[in-house]
């Protein structure tokens, strides 16, 4: 018994880092419905491996048939489990971003195939042994029952690469992008994993390989945590002087610039309408200059309060009153479709790299300066 738990050492250590990862998740409010599914994908995985351990160790040591077909059952089951999980998670993500119908449509039709795959590893066996096929007959359905189960998860987890792979291309933001590519590279890492022990099942790489997958996708969460905005999505200020920093050091010779953008009366909003509406005001700004620059090669950053900034490769004024302009596009019609009860405004400076004297703190007193003379020049007009 000790030659085949030797076997499966490999599962040691994805056991333990999948039970870290599942107690951090436990309770941890969240928010779609593929945040939930990750919460508990981790113990899956874990039920998954011990019932492989389970089962063979069953082969090799107990040679009643009920005994057998029930650790085979709660294998099988838990093989088609966790890549079902999986799909669903990739579906919930994408979802969170694409109303698409035929994404859940395709999980649909994978549930039955699943529940299909699951009758027929119930029936062969069973009906071998009560029809007397003999000992030899039962025990190789056992041994190759699970063929079904098998195709149906590599099924599954190929049908998440091809959602996150037809997703990719509809991403309007580099966040959305980003997060897309991490269900790619992690849905190759489960795909490998599942076919090599559907062919090879000595190896038992099912469970270590999605294991390695759910790690991938909890340290860029956790990565994000550090570099994102709570309230906005946005990069955060700690995020913004890195890339300020690392702007610097790579590009010191070409031109590009900076916009420093501030929301105006917000301490009015908050006042008047409340932290709420003033919360929604800044999440719907950061809306607003997402959808402007979509694809565009600039990073954008919640500064701090009620102010934003963006760096981008804009060398001349044209450009920098260009991209000023189609923010004010955005802004009106926001403002034209009526979702908060106020008329958003937002006052914006600009300064660019070589003007400000090559110095990173020179943009940025220039460009919050400018943001503040068009401010004052606001609120003239108003008076």
């Amino acid at each position: 018994m000790m030659e085949e738990f030797k076997q499966l050492e490999i599962y040691l250590f994805p056991i333990v880092m999948l039970l870290a990862i599942g107690m951090n998740n436990w309770k941890r409010e969240e928010r779609t419905q593929g945040d939930r599914i990750f919460g508990f994908l981790p113990f899956l995985i874990i039920c998954m491996m011990g019932s492989d351990v389970t089962y063979h160790a069953l082969q090799l040591y107990v040679h009643r048939f009920t005994v057998l077909y029930a650790g085979y059952l709660v294998y099988c089951f838990f093989l088609t489990a966790v890549p079902y999980a999986w799909l669903l998670y990739v579906n919930g993500k994408l979802s969170a971003r694409h109303n698409r119908r035929w994404t859940a449509a395709v999980c649909h039709v994978m549930t039955g195939i699943a529940i299909a795959a699951m009758l027929l590893t119930v029936i062969i066996p069973w009906s071998l042994s009560t029809e007397g096929w003999g000992v030899h007959a039962v025990s190789y359905s056992l041994n190759h029952g699970s063929l079904p189960a098998k195709l149906v998860s590599i099924a599954m987890y190929l049908m998440g690469l091809i959602l996150a792979a037809t997703a990719y291309p509809k991403e309007v933001t580099k966040e959305g992008q980003k997060e897309t590519r991490y269900l790619l590279e992690a849905g190759v890492f489960s795909l490998v994993g599942g076919m090599v022990q559907s062919f090879a099942e000595s190896w038992r790489t099912g469970g270590p390989f999605v294991a390695l997958a759910v790690l991938f996708i909890y340290l860029n969460a956790q990565n994000r945590q550090i570099t994102t905005d709570g309230l906005t999505g946005l990069n955060n200020r700690r995020e913004f002087d890195a890339h300020l920093q690392r702007k610097i050091e790579l590009c010191p010779e070409h031109e590009w610039g900076l916009l420093m953008i501030d929301v105006d009366d917000f301490k009015r909003i908050n006042d008047e309408l409340g932290h709420a509406v003033g919360d929604e005001a800044l999440w719907h700004t950061a809306d607003i200059l997402r959808g402007v620059f979509g694809k565009d090669p600039v990073f954008l950053a919640r500064y701090g309060g009620d102010e934003f900034a963006v760096l981008g490769d804009w060398f001349g004024q044209e450009q920098i009153e260009e991209a000023i302009a189609r923010i004010q596009e955005g802004i009106d019609r926001f403002n034209k479709e009526g979702q908060l009860p106020l008329q958003l405004s937002m006052s914006i400076g600009y300064a660019f790299w070589h003007e400000a004297g090559r110095r990173g703190e020179n943009l940025i007193q220039q460009a919050d300066e400018r943001m503040y003379q068009e401010k004052q020049k606001k609120k003239r007009m108003r008076a």
